[in-house]
């Protein structure tokens, strides 16, 4: 875990006009490589656990009381399957749905739900995030979509996402969108992923760093991503970051006719089986501290329910 003194420069650095343009990524969308797949799949013991556990963190606060249980979830860009497993592990979602574009990813997802004994709770299909045509109108209790959207090429392409996701989701039930937020300058930049990401190349997992590095300068400014909420909603839409250091950002969809973000406090796991890994803890308390007490953004619903 970074000494945390080190991110206070950052935060002062953060302070001032956007300089840092976004440079899309130059790879493939769909990963291909099994080594790279591979290496993806050990995100919950990275520092990704926290942001994983800070979406998870969202939803159970947010969700509807009896969102669980028989409660049908969706996860796009699902990748190897470790966050959508989650919702059903921490979340109690009884019926949960992977899609992915890469039939690797695919195959290892697959390959981990049967090594925890999901199998029948959690499915995995190959698909497009942008064309859920597959699926029924109001068909999920929550549609999530993590760590992925700084991968689609435009603003234009994450809010056909988004639109999906309101359309195949329940009107009681609740859309999640998680991602990255691209800091001010290239200079920050550099500084926050050599901090962060110092781990991952300990680790032996150099294509993660590297995607990292990339994702950073690929996501989208806190700003950028909130033009993507569709406006033709029924639904009331709240964006949360960080105000000082924002390097995640969260974007939800509340059930048709409610405002009030949060309903309750507290997260879905005891002491002892939290996701974020012991030596992640004191970076998992700052990511919690200041994405949930900063002021939500909304958006409010532009036709009746």
């Amino acid at each position: 875990m970074p000494n945390p003194l080190k991110f206070l420069p950052m935060i002062f650095a953060q302070s001032g006009k956007q300089e840092l343009e976004r440079i899309p990524e130059t790879s493939s969308e769909v990963t291909e490589s099994l080594e790279d797949v591979l290496q993806y799949n050990h995100a919950m013991e990275t520092g990704l656990a926290v942001a994983y556990a800070v979406g998870l963190t969202a939803v159970h606060r947010a969700r509807p009381e009896g969102g669980a249980g028989a409660a049908k979830a969706l996860d796009l860009a699902s990748g190897p399957g470790r966050y959508t497993m989650c919702l059903n592990t921490y979340l109690k979602y009884g019926e949960v749905t992977g899609v992915d574009l890469s039939p690797l990813m695919l195959e290892v997802s697959q390959s981990n739900a049967r090594e925890e004994n999901l199998e029948g709770r959690v499915s995995f299909e190959l698909g497009d995030v942008s064309d859920l045509t597959n699926f029924e109108n109001d068909l999920f209790d929550l549609s999530s979509f993590t760590d992925a959207a700084h991968h689609l090429k435009d603003l234009a392409a994450v809010g056909k996402v988004l639109c999906e996701m309101d359309r195949v989701t329940k009107p009681d039930g609740l859309v999640m969108v998680m991602d990255l937020a691209r800091l001010r300058t290239a200079d920050l930049t550099e500084r926050y992923v050599n901090l962060i990401g110092a781990d991952y190349l300990k680790m032996g997992i150099p294509y993660f760093f590297n995607q990292f590095r990339d994702s950073m300068y690929a996501a989208w400014t806190c700003s950028e991503l909130a033009t993507a909420i569709p406006r033709n909603s029924r639904r009331v839409w709240c964006h949360l970051f960080a105000k000082d250091l924002p390097t995640v950002q969260i974007i939800l969809g509340l059930p048709v006719g409610r405002r009030r973000v949060f309903l309750r406090k507290g997260y879905p796991w005891g002491p002892d089986d939290c996701p974020v890994p012991k030596n992640y803890s004191l970076e998992w308390f700052f990511a919690r501290l200041t994405l949930f007490s900063a002021r939500p953004n909304f958006t409010p619903a532009a036709r009746a329910a």
